[in-house]
């Protein structure tokens, strides 16, 4: 008896599409790096409401097609990198590096001074990722700008740094990307797999967009998350499409503790996270013509991405902004041996601040927000640092 297609051996593969809802000729794809989740193929349902003297139902037909689906992850460098640019329908942009700077850290300050040159003529700016890798211990891991000047960047929020004197580095500005409008699809190939003369299979579903993304830090744990698709249509065929090559795995190792997090006004660090969540949903649904059978295409609504973590409560800072409805800032970073990445909402609008007293022990802050933006300011901004 032949064994059920394993899980553990199953993969999913991706490749952009030209022309939406066309696998392009001789695919060259690229393994989603996933924990979980196939493409399902969704079919409404009709149902005749003809009565009839037998109280039976008579006629159930099957009505348009769509595909869904859902991939769990662990953040890593660049393993969801185009994941991200199609969930919010963009394209990175680059950062740069500037070489051979002599840099002096005040680690009470949190400020790293240059001896000659301009951060700010280079193209530094608050809110950045920035990295200076010849630097030593948590110096040279990144951290996002707080505060800029031609001779000094602080970073209000980094990890815990140590006194250098006058060290020459290099240093990084990572590339960025932001909300956008671009039409970004992709075929996925669904490769099933089991053994004791289980036969291959494979899904291949177009017409696919990532509708959105989830990422989770927390505590002691890898930074999770998930990305949620709607496609048109899915076979289940005996081959990959005509052609097919496959890109070598990505191998880098998942972002892990320590993490950097915090709630900011302005340049004042007003909390440190124990979670943080990022939420890109970009309001999809599956839209049909009469003469389809499957989805005709994805369309998308407004952004709405928002924030959701928690605190220990030592003051009422963050609860005092809330109430007076102020607006915050928020973000994540994560440090790798591959290279670091951050999620930053640059305008967060508190929707609830609400202290949790559970028992004897501290008492923390559950911390809701929706994040605003427009033309000039994406709501959610992702940074990435790849090391050479």
């Amino acid at each position: 008896m032949t064994h059920p297609f394993n899980g553990a051996r199953t993969s999913n593969w991706y490749v952009e599409e030209t022309t939406a809802g066309v696998t392009p000729d001789n695919p060259v794809w690229t393994k989603i790096r996933d924990t979980g989740g196939i493409p399902t193929l969704i079919a409404d349902t009709i149902e005749s409401d003809e009565l009839n003297d037998s109280r039976e139902k008579t006629i159930i037909d099957i009505g348009n097609k769509r595909t869904e689906g859902e991939f769990a992850f662990e953040l890593s460098s660049q393993s969801q990198d185009d994941i991200i640019a199609a969930a919010m329908t963009s394209t990175w942009q680059s950062g740069f590096t500037e070489a051979a700077v002599e840099i002096t850290v005040d680690a009470a300050a949190k400020t790293f001074t240059r001896t000659a040159g301009d951060f700010i003529t280079d193209g530094v700016k608050a809110g950045d990722l920035i990295a200076f890798p010849s630097l030593t211990g948590n110096n040279a891991k990144a951290s996002i700008v707080t505060e800029v000047t031609a001779l000094v960047v602080t970073l209000g929020t980094s990890l815990k740094l140590e006194d250098e004197a006058a060290a020459t580095t290099d240093y990084i500005v990572g590339d960025f990307i932001g909300t956008g409008s671009e039409c970004k699809t992709v075929s996925i190939l669904t490769w099933l797999r089991g053994k004791c003369g289980t036969v291959d299979k494979y899904f291949v579903t177009t017409g696919v967009e990532f509708t959105g993304f989830s990422v989770e830090a927390a505590v002691n744990a890898r930074i999770t998350g998930s990305a949620p698709i709607i496609g048109r249509e899915l076979i289940c065929d005996d081959a990959p499409p005509t052609g097919s090559t496959f890109n070598p795995d990505l191998t880098s190792v998942g972002y892990k503790p320590p993490l950097v997090g915090a709630v900011l006004d302005g340049a004042t660090k007003l909390v440190s996270l124990t979670t943080g969540s990022y939420t890109n949903d970009n309001n999809s649904s599956a839209q049909y013509e009469l003469d389809d059978d499957f989805a005709s295409f994805v369309e998308r609504g407004t952004a709405t991405n928002t924030f959701s973590g928690a605190a220990f409560m030592r003051d009422c800072d963050l609860l005092d902004r809330f109430i007076d409805g102020q607006s915050v800032s928020s973000h994540v970073v994560a440090n790798g041996a591959e290279g670091a990445m951050s999620f930053s909402t640059p305008v967060l609008r508190l929707t609830a601040v609400t202290p949790d007293r559970g028992g004897d022990t501290s008492i923390t802050q559950t911390i809701e927000g929706t994040a605003t933006g427009n033309t000039m300011q994406s709501s959610l901004v992702v940074q990435r640092i790849i090391y050479p």
